[in-house]
């Protein structure tokens, strides 16, 4: 009987269909071999989104729980904006003040307090709002509008909402009462500075351990007694009395003060002193903290000894300064004789001036020319001596652009003494082509006649030298800004072609690793571990990665430039502990910065936060951006040490070179701020916004 699946006759045998059916076979493999995988890839992601939505279950599950034991704490909360109005409170607050919650929202809780109280609380709720430190205040509340008369107010600001959050206790409740009584006397065991505690008749009633350490006295040999027990017996009975003036008229005082220790040594102490209400107003008690200066008062009367030396120096400098003057007189005279010697070398100097290439004449008062050198013959025909010399100048039409007239006046100016000398460029117009010469007017001083001396240097080559120099500097700075726009521009294809390719690989990658850790956590530990160390290096790799694509061109510049420069000042922060602000005094002028401008003020800020962690040594640093009569003006600040003058002219100072270079290119300009050591610096930028998108 044959099989049920038997060839049909003719057919030919497997061996003779050339290996058809084994490759069908692996492919049928393979195809079954990605449908397992792709199964247990769904089976991954599957779990992995459970854990997620685990994980946010127990988020809300939790914040619903912070909720409740808010609202429902025993412990009165209170949540005031700046002004003092109620933005949030729990149940335990609402019963404290007799009102429902949705009443309290938006009302003063200083209508809630006593109005010989309310003046302490807002003076209490500005200094909380101005430190930003835990504060505590004892105050009354209104009798029969709230639970509570005497309460117990502890705040402090959450920076996050700038709100002050408060806890209100009653102390008129014993146990808060014996709460807050044990509280502060471990506050004053714990400080170091002395503390004592005098009734109202100034009896001692309580001392802290630094008070025994300090002054020398026990607690129990101070308790009692009067606290001028410690007087020195220096001070006069009018110190005294101003103390106590101050005390009723402002409830404090504070000065220094000699006192008495116990062994009988003296000691200079600084004392405040407090004078704390008694519920029915008048005075409850006297509350002093004082703290030994004496050192310090050492140390400053050390620092007058050495003001006194110093003025002993100052004298000794002044003798040996009028010696000085004396040896000086001596010179004069000797520059005198010498001067008689300079008059018998003036035959000499004309003989000098006569072998010059440049064209010198020397005039008289009048400016009439009593002597003209070799070179002025050649280039006049003639010596010209006896000619009035600023007629000339002013007639001759071969002076360019009025130059002869101003040189006459120059040289006017010199004669009458206005002027020390008197310096001009010019062009001389001599057998058709113009001639460029540089003139120079100076005072001959003699005991003699006075005499003016006027050289004319032909400076053509230099001109043509100077030109040439403009404009291959001008031809240099276009060259810079297109190689930094090529450089730029090359930055963020460079980054982009990072973040489109290596970084999604890296991604993809992460993930297939991620699946695979997750995959051999129970089965392979040794595996699992192996990849869980490869897991991280990927997540270092795409760090490094993250790293060099914003160190070649930030992403967050897309986002426009403000989105930029916040991200720079928190990156600086970040990496410099420095605390860095951005002002901008209208958000709007974004808005009319073109790409060009954009890019420049993000380098320009990246390069100055680059200088201050690098060099500045400061603690604060600042940034300001404003826009008026159609420039942007950009100022960085900081306060660390500045820049030195001779630190400017260093040749490796590319950071600033390359500002310069940048601001220039858009036409703007760049300036350093006067330099004060240890002052910090200021570098300002002013660029034109007119004809710019």
């Amino acid at each position: 009987m044959s099989e049920p699946f038997d060839r049909p006759s003719g057919a030919p045998a497997p061996a003779e269909q050339g290996g058809a059916p084994g490759q069908s076979n692996e492919a049928m493999r393979r195809q079954l071999h990605a449908l397992h995988v792709s199964q247990l890839e769904l089976e991954m992601q599957s779990a992995a989104l459970a854990e997620l939505q685990l994980l946010k279950d127990e988020f809300e599950t939790g914040l619903n729980h912070y909720s409740e034991l808010y609202e429902q704490a025993p412990v009165s909360y209170f949540s005031l904006q700046r002004g003092g109005r109620i933005a949030r409170v729990n149940e335990a607050a609402a019963a404290l003040l007799r009102r429902a919650k949705s009443q309290l929202l938006g009302r003063n809780f200083e209508q809630f307090v006593a109005p010989e109280a309310q003046r302490r609380f807002r003076r209490f709720l500005d200094a909380v709002f101005a430190s930003g430190a835990r504060q505590v205040l004892e105050i009354t509340l209104l009798q029969g509008v709230t639970e509570a008369e005497l309460v117990r107010i502890e705040a402090n600001v959450d920076p996050a909402s700038d709100v002050c959050r408060m806890v209100v206790t009653d102390l008129g409740d014993p146990v808060a009462r014996e709460v807050a009584l044990r509280r502060a006397f471990v506050v004053l065991d714990a400080i170091k500075e002395g503390v004592l505690i005098a009734d109202a008749s100034n009896h001692i009633i309580s001392v802290n351990p630094a008070f025994t350490a300090i002054t020398g006295y026990l607690a129990e040999e101070a308790i009692g007694r009067r606290p001028d027990f410690l007087a020195s017996g220096t001070q006069p009975p009018e110190f005294f009395a101003d103390m106590r003036d101050s005390l009723s008229r402002h409830g404090s005082w504070q000065g220094e003060i000699l006192s008495r220790k116990k062994d009988g040594s003296r000691f200079v102490e600084s004392l405040s002193l407090t004078q704390m209400p008694a519920p029915d107003g008048g005075v409850g008690n006297y509350v002093g903290v004082f703290s030994d200066i004496t050192e310090r008062k050492l140390a400053e009367t050390a620092l007058r000894e050495l003001h006194l030396e110093l003025d002993q120096r100052v004298v000794a400098r002044t003798a040996e300064l009028l010696r000085a003057n004396q040896q000086l007189h001596q010179e004069i005279g000797e520059r005198q004789r010498a001067e008689v010697a300079l008059r018998d070398a003036e035959h000499f100097f004309h003989a000098t001036i006569d072998s010059l290439s440049d064209r010198v004449l020397v005039l008289d008062q009048r400016g009439t020319i009593i002597h003209a050198n070799k070179s002025c013959l050649d280039f006049a025909g003639h010596s010209g001596i006896g000619n009035d010399y600023l007629p000339h100048c002013e007639t001759d039409a071969r002076w360019g652009r009025g130059a002869g007239a101003e040189l006459a006046a120059g040289i006017r100016g010199v004669i009458a003494g206005t002027q020390g000398g008197f310096a001009l460029e010019y062009a001389f117009h001599a057998g058709g082509a113009a001639r460029w010469f540089q003139a120079k007017v100076s005072r001959f001083l003699s005991d003699g006649p006075l005499r003016v001396v006027v050289s004319h240097t032909d400076i053509t080559e230099r001109k043509a030298m100077e030109g040439a120099l403009r404009q291959s500097h001008a031809q240099l700075r276009q060259l810079a800004l297109h190689l930094e726009t090529a450089k730029e521009d090359e930055r963020k294809r460079i980054s982009r072609d990072i973040h489109d390719e290596l970084g999604q690989n890296l991604l993809a990658l992460r993930i297939d690793i991620s699946m695979l850790s997750a995959r051999t956590e129970h089965a392979h530990p040794r595996l699992h571990g192996r990849v869980g160390a490869v897991l991280g290096n990927v997540d270092k790799t795409i760090k490094s990665v993250r790293g060099i694509m914003n160190a070649l061109r930030p992403l967050v510049l897309d986002l426009g430039l403000q989105a930029a420069m916040e991200w720079q000042i928190g990156d600086f922060t970040k990496r410099s502990g420095i605390p860095c602000r951005l002002l901008v005094r209208d958000e709007a002028l974004f808005g009319a910065l073109g790409g060009d401008i954009e890019i420049v003020v993000f380098r320009i800020v990246q390069e100055a936060l680059s200088n201050v962690l690098r060099h500045a040594q400061a603690r604060h640093a600042e940034i300001e951006l404003s826009v008026d009569t159609g420039a942007l003006t950009l100022a960085i600040r900081d306060d660390g040490v500045g820049i030195a003058p001779a630190q400017r002219r260093k040749a490796q100072c590319f950071g600033l070179i390359g500002i310069d270079e940048r601001v220039s290119a858009l036409g703007g300009r760049f300036s350093i701020g006067k330099f004060s050591d240890g002052q910090g610096c200021q570098l300002t930028m002013r660029i034109p916004l007119s004809g710019r998108d």
